[in-house]
């Protein structure tokens, strides 16, 4: 009895360690493309105001 519990708890760990992978793939997913938006959205701004010269590089 005492290694079926053991089996089961392992399969339990097994179980949740694979979810909260996916869980943790699908928040990194959603930050990367945050920050590439951002970071598009940041470069445009940069281009656009050097563009009409308010500011100097």
């Amino acid at each position: 009895m005492n290694t079926e519990s053991f089996k089961n708890s392992q399969t339990t760990e097994t179980a949740m360690r694979h979810e909260s992978k996916e869980e943790l793939n699908q928040k990194t997913a959603a930050q990367f493309g945050l920050s590439i938006a951002l970071g598009v959205i940041t470069i445009i701004l940069v281009s656009a105001t050097a563009y009409f010269g308010l500011i100097r590089f």
